[in-house]
């Protein structure tokens, strides 16, 4: 069984218009890479904006459908205080609409509630969607202007070991406005010391600062690596990425390793079929010394985020 461990749902007036040029400007520059020709910057985003558009799920279990993805973790990202004017709809809002939509598809939909630490109604969100939205984790996004281990994120840490939550970060790189130095994963290993019993889950490996987020795990066992945006390695050097995946399985086993796709967001850099193909069916030819077991896969593609997350497989 497949699951995918972070993915997105999405909808335009969820985010501020500085967070869309920013990530039209990231994706324009993509194309200008491939192409030499630097498109037009909202024409762009426009076009991207409509790919992801998805705020009841229905799009992504089409997606997951087609790849043959069983489950995936849905969520949000708040970063409404970092920007000079906040989203359209309120975060409260958002997670409001990732909970329905896991409502609606409960056999393959798992929500995570997405929120910035520092707002001031913020904690009393997170535990009435608990309660009310069956909510199973906390996604939080530190490039908003905060560092994982400032004390008014511990409150929330405190809310997930009540209930048996595991917490979710944000790591590497990101778009502007938004400042990555808040991501690095060295920030994490103090909330994995402080809170041994948390589990606590490094987004996209840590991205460029995957060496770092490994050796974080490697010293704390709470902690765990999901895979998303790391398509972009195996499309740039198939040997890379599967010599990263395998000294990461070395480092830390297989089953603190997640598949994940950052879907939709991703898509354009690489399907989510293709992007499963590459774990289910792992083209070695350019790394011949490099193997994986059957077994391997499996935990990293599903059984790992599974036991985690006590799901039933």
């Amino acid at each position: 069984m497949i699951i995918d461990s972070h993915s997105h749902l999405f909808d335009g007036g969820w985010y501020s218009s500085e967070v869309h040029q920013g990530s039209g400007r990231f994706a324009a520059a993509q194309v200008e890479k491939s192409t030499g020709v630097y498109p037009d910057v909202d024409s762009l985003t426009r076009q991207l904006l409509s790919m992801v558009t998805d705020t009841t799920g229905e799009r992504k279990i089409s997606n997951m459908d087609a790849a043959g993805v069983a489950k995936a973790c849905v969520f949000t990202f708040d970063v409404g205080l970092a920007t000079a004017t906040e989203a359209k709809v309120s975060i409260e809002d958002q997670n409001r609409m990732v909970a329905e939509a896991a409502k609606r598809f409960p056999d393959r939909l798992i929500p995570f509630f997405a929120v910035d630490p520092r707002r001031p109604n913020g904690l009393q969100m997170f535990e009435r969607a608990i309660k009310q939205g069956k909510m199973r984790g906390l996604k939080l996004y530190p490039p908003g202007g905060f560092f994982p281990q400032d004390t008014v994120c511990y409150a929330y840490y405190r809310k997930c070991m009540d209930y048996g939550l595991p917490v979710l970060f944000h790591s590497g790189a990101t778009m502007a406005p938004l400042k990555a130095r808040f991501a690095q994963p060295v920030h994490i290993d103090d909330v994995a010391a402080d809170f041994p019993d948390l589990p606590i889950i490094i987004a996209h490996a840590g991205g460029f600062w995957w060496e770092e987020a490994l050796g974080v795990a490697a010293f704390k066992p709470n902690v765990y690596l999901d895979l998303s945006g790391r398509q972009t390695t195996l499309t740039q050097d198939s040997s890379r990425f599967y010599a990263q995946l395998r000294r990461m399985m070395d480092t830390v086993g297989p089953w603190r390793l997640f598949f994940g796709s950052d879907s939709p967001v991703l898509d354009w850099v690489l399907p989510l079929d293709r992007w499963a193909k590459a774990f289910k069916e792992p083209d070695l030819s350019r790394c011949p010394d490099i193997k994986f077991t059957k077994e391997e896969m499996e935990m990293v593609m599903g059984k790992a985020f599974a036991r985690l997350m006590k799901l039933e497989q």
